[in-house]
C-alpha cells in the first residue's frame, strides 16, 4: 500500500516576487484552464474527431482569509491595472507543480466583507497561458 502525506505548507504563492500568505481553511490555490483542451465531434455514422483547441488560459483562485495581510497587496495591484507575475510551487512528493506566467491580470477587486467573524475572500487571476512544469 502507498501512503503519501500532503502538507499545505509545501505550496508557496507569489505576485510579481511577493510571497501571499493568510490562506483560508478553504485551501491554498485552485487552478483551472478555461476550456477543455480537445472538442470531440460524432459524425452521423460514429466517426470521431477531435478539433484542437488553442486555448491554454486558466484561472487562480486564491483563499484568503478577510485578515489577510496580502489582500492589501492585491487590491492594490488590481487598482494599477498592469500585468503581474504569478509563481506557484508545490513541492509536496504527490503531483508537485511549478507554475510560472507573466501577463497575468486580477480579473477584479478583491471582495471586502465586514462582518462578526473572518470570512473568505477569493483572488481570482487570470492567467493568458497556464502551463504545469
Amino acid at each position: 500500500m502507498e501512503v503519501k502525506t500532503y502538507d499545505p505548507k509545501k505550496v508557496t504563492i507569489s505576485l510579481n516576487g511577493r510571497a501571499i500568505t493568510g490562506f483560508a481553511q478553504d485551501g491554498v490555490v485552485t487552478l483551472t484552464h478555461n476550456e477543455d483542451i480537445v472538442t470531440p465531434t460524432v459524425g452521423a455514422q460514429g466517426d470521431v474527431t477531435y478539433s484542437e483547441n488553442a486555448n491554454n488560459s486558466g484561472n487562480a483562485a486564491l483563499p484568503l482569509m478577510s485578515t489577510s495581510a496580502s489582500l492589501p497587496y492585491i487590491r492594490d495591484l488590481c487598482a494599477r491595472r498592469k500585468p503581474i507575475r504569478l509563481s506557484i510551487s508545490d513541492a509536496n512528493d504527490a503531483d508537485a507543480i511549478q507554475v510560472n506566467e507573466e501577463n497575468c491580470r486580477i480579473l477584479k477587486m478583491p471582495d471586502a466583507p465586514r462582518g462578526k467573524e473572518e470570512t473568505t475572500v477569493t483572488a481570482n487571476i487570470y492567467i493568458p497561458d497556464l502551463n504545469y512544469r
